[in-house]
């Protein structure tokens, strides 16, 4: 079992900006309202064009892409501020881990980004990344400038009619934030505390009961957690040969 540097380290930032932990299962709300600017909001029925509408009554105007469609969750962000929609009409654990995979989207994909800008180019360059101005030419140059999101990020799980992501990158984006997530709600350390496990249907109920994560979550942790052990299959040859 191995925990990604970047998930380990994100992790531990948010919780020492949150100034506390909390028991478990997580609910993450108190510790996010410390540690960063990230509304939640709960909708019932979320789609996209019920976003849409929220976020326009809010005075919020940015464009949606893509069909009306369900939504378990979507992240808008701009200037440092991020506004995490959940449906609301989720059972308490897909809640839970829905709000840790939006959060986790914030912190990797936005967030830190940001405070990395910051640090390295002084904070008249988040202008630059929020569309207040152009960039100067220093700024054009500074490789940190590449990539990094301009105006309004949103984020709304881009996927096809059936429910399948396309993109390789959105594929890898998801994949992140589902790792932050399952970091920020039973870290690794944590779950491995009272001695290792070795049977993965014994560990997948523990991250579904004790820690609060969805069946189908807690059993795809634990596969990470405890990845099956592979054989060559020619050692197996060997030794069912040995065993003739």
């Amino acid at each position: 079992m191995s925990v990604p540097l970047w998930a380990s380290e994100l992790a531990r930032i948010f919780w020492t900006r949150a100034r506390q932990s909390e028991p478990f299962p997580r609910t993450l709300r108190r510790p996010i309202s410390r540690a960063v600017r990230l509304s939640v909001m709960l909708l019932p029925e979320l789609g996209v064009w019920a976003a849409r509408e929220w976020l326009k009554k809010c005075g919020i105007v940015c464009e949606l892409q893509g069909k009306d469609r369900l939504l378990r969750a979507c992240l808008v962000a701009r200037s440092g501020h991020g506004i995490a929609i959940i449906d609301g009409d989720q059972g308490d654990d897909e809640l839970r881990f829905s709000l840790a995979h939006e959060l986790a989207h914030f912190l990797k994909d936005y967030w830190i980004l940001r405070q990395q800008i910051c640090k390295r180019l002084g904070p008249s360059a988040l202008e630059v990344l929020d569309g207040e101005r152009t960039p100067t030419t220093d700024e054009r140059l500074h490789a940190l400038l590449r990539g990094v999101p301009l105006g309004f990020h949103v984020h709304l799980m881009e996927r096809n009619n059936d429910g399948i992501v396309t993109s390789a990158s959105t594929g890898e984006a998801e994949e992140n934030a589902d790792r932050l997530a399952y970091e920020l709600l039973a870290p690794a350390d944590h779950v491995f505390a009272g001695g290792s496990h070795t049977n993965n249907r014994l560990l997948t109920e523990k991250l579904r009961v004790f820690y609060g994560l969805p069946r189908l979550q807690a059993a795809r942790y634990a596969r990470i957690l405890l990845p099956p052990v592979h054989t060559d299959p020619l050692i197996l040859r060997l030794k069912d040969l040995a065993n003739m």
